[in-house]
Order: C-alpha cells, then sequence, then structure tokens
C-alpha cells in the first residue's frame, strides 16, 4: 500500500496521516505540494486495485477491510461516541479553521498566502491561494450564513463561538488521559488531532481562537504527545536535513517571497480599480462553434494515497 497527500494545510492529510500511524499499517506516503498532481484532484486520495477512495469513511474502511483498525477495541457505545464527536468537529470547528486560515485577512495576507505560494509554481501560486480562499468564503457562507446572520462579522463571532464550545467539550471529554478512549489512539483521536494541530501549530498574526485552545492545556499536550510519539522521526529527518545556516537562507527567502506577493496583490487590485473607473464597452457576441465530443478512456492501477 501506499499513501501520498499534501504538504500543506490540510486538515484530512493530518487526521490521515495520525490514522495509518496509529494502526501501524504498511502504507508508503508519497507527499505532493500541489491536490491537481493526484489521480482525483482531491487530497488525501488512496487508490487500491483500481478503485480511488477520498472520503473518511472510504479510506477507514479499505484500512479496515486491511485488518488495520484503530477501533477494534472500543465497545458500541464508543464506536456511536466517535460518530457524534466527528460530526460536531465538522460542524462546528471546521468553519472556525477555515475563517481563521483563508478569510481572516491579517492570517490570510501574512502566513497562509505566501506559505502556499511558497509551495505553487509560479504563475498558479498567484492565482490558486485567492481561488482556495474565496471557495472558503463561499463554504462557510453557504453553511452558516443563514438568517438571522446577514453579514460576514455577525457569522464571524458565531462561528468562533460554536468552536471555543467545540473545543471546551473536548477538553472535557478527554480530562486527564492520554487519549479519548484511554491509553490506546482511536480514530477520534486522528480526527481530534487533525483539526486542532494546525490550529495550535501555525504562526497565526491573528487568532483569538488559537489563544483560547492553548489555554486547554490538556488538548495541547495531547497535540504534543502524538507528534513526539508518532511523528518524531518524520520530524527529524526535516530538522536533519537543514543546518541553522540553511534555515536562516529558507526563512529570509520567504520573507521576500512574501513582500513580493504582497506587491503583487496591491499591484492587481489598483490595476482592478482603475479598469473599474474606465469607460468599458459591452462584449461583442459571436457564435461559438460547439466542440466534438472527445472519448475519455483511463485506467488506474496503482495503489495510491494522496
Amino acid at each position: 500500500m501506499s499513501l501520498g497527500s499534501c504538504r500543506m494545510l490540510h486538515i484530512r492529510c493530518y487526521w490521515s496521516h495520525a490514522y495509518i500511524r496509529f494502526t501501524g499499517a504498511p502504507v508508503k506516503l508519497n507527499h505532493v505540494d500541489n491536490t491537481w498532481k493526484t489521480s482525483t484532484g482531491f487530497v488525501p486520495a488512496m487508490a487500491f486495485q483500481e478503485v480511488i477512495f477520498t472520503r473518511p469513511s472510504g479510506i477507514i474502511n479499505l484500512l479496515r477491510k486491511q485488518k488495520y483498525n484503530a477501533d477494534y477495541f472500543l465497545s458500541a457505545k464508543e464506536g456511536a461516541d466517535t460518530l457524534a464527536y466527528v460530526a460536531l468537529l465538522e460542524e462546528k470547528l471546521y468553519p472556525a479553521l477555515l475563517y481563521t486560515f483563508w478569510v481572516d485577512s491579517e492570517n490570510y495576507c501574512n502566513m497562509t498566502r505566501p506559505w502556499f505560494a511558497a509551495r505553487i509554481p509560479f504563475p498558479l501560486n498567484f492565482y490558486l491561494p485567492g481561488k482556495m480562499a474565496r471557495a472558503a468564503l463561499r463554504r462557510i457562507l453557504l453553511t452558516r450564513g443563514a438568517p438571522p446572520l446577514y453579514n460576514l462579522s455577525e457569522v464571524e463571532m458565531q462561528i468562533n463561538k460554536d468552536a471555543k464550545e467545540c473545543l471546551n467539550l473536548l477538553s472535557y471529554r478527554l480530562g486527564m488521559q492520554q487519549f479519548f478512549f484511554g491509553d490506546i489512539p482511536t480514530s477520534l483521536d486522528a480526527f481530534v488531532f487533525g483539526y486542532i494541530a494546525p490550529l495550535y501549530k501555525a504562526c497565526l498574526h491573528n487568532s483569538h481562537l488559537q489563544l483560547h485552545l492553548k489555554q486547554l492545556h490538556n488538548l495541547c499536550k495531547f497535540c504534543d504527545s502524538i507528534l513526539s510519539t508518532y511523528f518524531t522521526s518524520e520530524i527529524q529527518q526535516k530538522l536533519e536535513g537543514l543546518s541553522p545556516a540553511m534555515q536562516d537562507t529558507v526563512d529570509a527567502n520567504l520573507q521576500k517571497l512574501t513582500q513580493l506577493v504582497n506587491k503583487e496583490s496591491n499591484l492587481i487590485e489598483k490595476m482592478d480599480d482603475k479598469l473599474r473607473q474606465s469607460p468599458q464597452h459591452r462584449p461583442i457576441q459571436t457564435a461559438v462553434p460547439k466542440p466534438a465530443a472527445v472519448s475519455d478512456q483511463s485506467n488506474s492501477t496503482q495503489f495510491d494515497m494522496s
């Protein structure tokens, strides 16, 4: 088996990594910087015997069929609790994470956009981060922007309130235990880690939600424990590959790239303003010939997860 996932901020990639580490499944990891390099255009995506799985339930069921089940020792009640908490994370915490990383202007301009732009090839690095930010905003407004919430500031207040309540509930449920169901990690631990680890570790310039999370010491300890126990080798390999001088060079290059991206964004905004103020002519409509039908045949023979 092989597993590939995005190197960037992608919650579902984090929980899939954690779940595989918990089960000890012999999976080969294939990291990609861009989701379009995968066979489906989405991450994570697992392919096995010419079948591709992208949904969390499909990936977990596939691993369980291969006898790698992190929930093997859970009772029926604990399994039902797991489903309930996963639904809670998706409904209450995920919108706040989208807003924090993609909609909040200070975080987006100073952290998210430069970080993604540094890993996306030119010229797509000027287009794709903005497209992803607009998609995040549309999802938030479609799912949480219904009446009586009529503007973005009200939506922000409500989703942050719900997210803090969700974190409080997780903290209360975890208590003083190492994991949510005792001393053995389960799928719930993988899901919770995937959601809160990016928020806990990201260098955000503006995040009340991150400050709230850091006040919940048992959740912070939970993240640190998983990182040190299951991801130590991967972190050490990354650290050993960079000397202090190389790390300073990388940081300096990233800072220059951030300044360049911000300058380009300001230039594009000024050009858009000038175009809007200038008189415009109506476009001329012309007949467009219909494209000929093209057959599409594809085969997939590799077990891969991206």
